[in-house]
């Protein structure tokens, strides 16, 4: 249909269509397979990524409508009330060519959808832009050619909303998940979006583009903010984040593999580096890495306690047992310091210029070790000299560090955590101080704002009136539960029975462009792309992403929920693939999260079991 909803294409106009949004077919351009953002919150039916509102209500998930006082209100008659946490986001409607039109299967990196949901059963999402503290444009910003998007996205907001000419675009921001940042996009977007605020990967800070390919300065601490990288469930399984010793219900074991790992790729075109000649990738080594990684393989591939190689079938085992790990960049960001912290690997991160997640308002010297590209040769050295109990208050500040980089609100967790430190909160708590602080370099939040610095260390903020509170994050009690999970399946059911219905009827006249392809589509599903220019990770590369499709991880049998012994504590909202929990049958996320999709649970994880179509009731985990 175009744009407006006002006339039906004809089947020419709308496979074209369908193609241009990157379907295959037109089959699955309509198919219903709940990729919209929130599953349309069960206020209207998904076509394409499009939520087609029922009367009354409308938005990218159907959230609004007007109230009897003119004004925009979110799911109202449902208890919808914003949290008393700041900050509070309004969401940008745009037309859906620049917002949802699009195959999200296709979406190698879909964090700013993702969020998008996540704002809404947080709590932080308002109606009114009035109130808030930041605009939030939900449109792709993951290469140079997807900034046509931004720009027509802003110009509309110029023409129809008040508040980008009232603040001059500040107090806008943007999730971009390219590997080198803002930088990457089109010059002439990024001096119209100069005042606003970018969330994205890329931490660099100097221009080093005359030896190495992209790497010009893309972030301002002054405006910007690094958030960590998308790891998708089905990693957890890749990563052996299951089995993390951070989560205190794994046993850990002693860390006697390696004093120091690394096994990935190492030279620019994925070859093994030869050991006979430097440079030993050969070629325009530098163009990779920084050419750090060579570096590294140089001066430490042989020598004793160390373990630096091309590949290692046993990644998760050595991430789990060694003291420390190397975090290099890839071609632009990478996500390998992600990954060492979540298994308790102290990150050695090597990349002169280039600030870590949510630095500088933290430091990564805190849990890591930073060394200078230059010091390589010494590496040997600067470990050494770190002492036991050094080291050992690193390995105390790990578990709370890795809450922060892991969106588990929106994915569940591994931690054992209950998600009120997740990096979706972490993201909102920079923007928060960001806005109470504008003139503050974010190296001195945690000296300005108590609350922050309480935040980062895990803990409640301070004092007889904190500036916010948290909740408990528990499930109902189990009547209450079970209620909530019987409506959820009857109107599962009810909907698969009329979509059967649709289907067998489409099939007498020949028309299969209205069947239900969810089954049919999921194995289509393209490989989860995160790693994008950091690729090898020094496991299969080729294993599909289970969780995101909608299937228990590949090897985990996982089994029906026994009966609550009496006594047994509440269970947390926020469900886990931790491997302790899915073995003794506690809180895993492999049945809640089945059938979620690309686009995962509607409101994230904290809302999988009898919410998903509540946003409004979904567990808070802040006031």
């Amino acid at each position: 249909m175009d744009a407006d909803c006002s006339r039906k294409l004809m089947r020419p106009g709308m496979l074209q269509r369908c193609k241009d949004m990157g379907y295959k077919d037109v089959k699955e351009c309509v198919a219903k397979d709940q990729l919209c953002v929130n599953a349309c919150n069960k206020l209207g039916t998904c076509v394409a990524g499009v939520c087609h509102c029922k009367k009354g209500y409308y938005g990218i998930d159907c959230a609004l409508s007007m109230g009897q006082d003119g004004k925009p209100v979110l799911l109202a008659g449902k208890g919808y009330a914003t949290r008393a946490k700041r900050p509070w986001v309004y969401v940008y409607e745009l037309p859906p060519e620049l917002s949802a039109w699009y195959n999200h299967r296709r979406l190698d990196r879909p964090t700013h959808m993702l969020f998008a949901q996540r704002l809404l059963s947080s709590g932080a999402r308002v109606a009114d832009g009035d109130l808030a503290d930041y605009y939030y444009i939900p449109v792709r910003q993951r290469s140079a050619p997807e900034s046509s998007l931004l720009v027509d996205a802003i110009k509309y907001i110029q023409q129809h909303y008040p508040w980008w000419n009232r603040t001059q675009g500040h107090k806008h921001f943007v999730i971009q998940t390219g590997d080198w940042g803002r930088a990457e996009m089109d010059p002439n977007l990024l001096q119209l979006a100069d005042n606003m605020t970018w969330l994205s990967h890329w931490g660099l800070t100097t221009d080093r583009h005359e030896k190495i390919l992209r790497w010009v300065p893309s972030y301002r601490p002054e405006k910007d903010v690094v958030i960590p990288v998308f790891i998708s469930p089905g990693h957890f399984v890749k990563f052996s984040m299951i089995h993390t010793p951070l989560n205190p219900a794994n046993k850990a074991k002693p860390r006697d593999k390696a004093k120091f790992f690394f096994a990935g790729r190492i030279c620019y075109n994925s070859k093994y580096p030869t050991k006979d000649s430097w440079p030993h990738c050969g070629g325009d080594h530098w163009a990779y890495s920084a050419g750090v990684r060579e570096k590294v393989f140089v001066s430490h591939w042989n020598r004793s306690g160390y373990h630096v190689a091309r590949s290692e079938k046993r990644y998760g085992l050595y991430l789990a047992r060694s003291v420390y790990c190397l975090a290099p960049p890839g071609a632009g960001h990478g996500q390998r310091q992600i990954q060492a912290l979540f298994m308790g690997c102290v990150p050695v991160t090597i990349a002169d210029g280039v600030a870590e997640p949510f630095e500088p308002a933290v430091s990564w010297s805190d849990w890591g070790v930073r060394v200078a590209e230059a010091d390589v040769p010494q590496l040997h050295t600067l470990l050494d000299d770190i002492g036991p109990q050094a080291l050992a208050e690193k390995q105390a500040r790990m578990r709370c560090a890795a809450q922060h980089m892991l969106y588990s609100s929106i994915t569940g967790g591994v931690f054992g955590e209950d998600g009120a430190f997740d990096a979706f909160e972490t993201a909102l708590e920079v923007l928060r101080v960001r806005a109470a602080h504008p003139d503050a370099r974010q190296e001195d939040f945690r000296k300005l704002d108590a609350a922050f610095d309480a935040f980062m260390d895990c803990r409640e903020p301070p004092g007889p009136r904190p500036a916010f509170s948290r909740l408990s994050g528990l499930l109902p009690d189990a009547p209450a539960l079970a209620q909530l999970q019987a409506e959820e399946a009857a109107e599962a059911a009810a909907e698969a029975a009329e979509a059967a219905a649709r289907g067998s009827k489409g099939s007498r006249r020949g028309d299969r462009e209205d069947e239900d392809g969810d089954a049919a589509e999921e194995d289509d599903e393209e490989e989860d792309g995160d790693a994008a220019g950091d690729e090898d990770a020094g496991v299969d590369g080729g294993e599909r992403d289970e969780a995101a499709s909608g299937n228990p991880a590949a090897g985990l049998q996982v089994k029906a929920r026994p009966p609550a012994a009496p006594g047994t504590p509440p269970l947390l909202a926020l469900c886990s693939h931790a491997y302790a929990d899915i073995h003794n049958h506690d809180r895993s996320c492999y049945y809640v999260m089945r059938g979620g999709g690309y686009m995962g649970v509607p409101g994230g994880a904290i809302c999988a079991r009898g919410f998903k179509s509540r946003l409004a009731q979904c567990p808070r985990l802040w006031a």
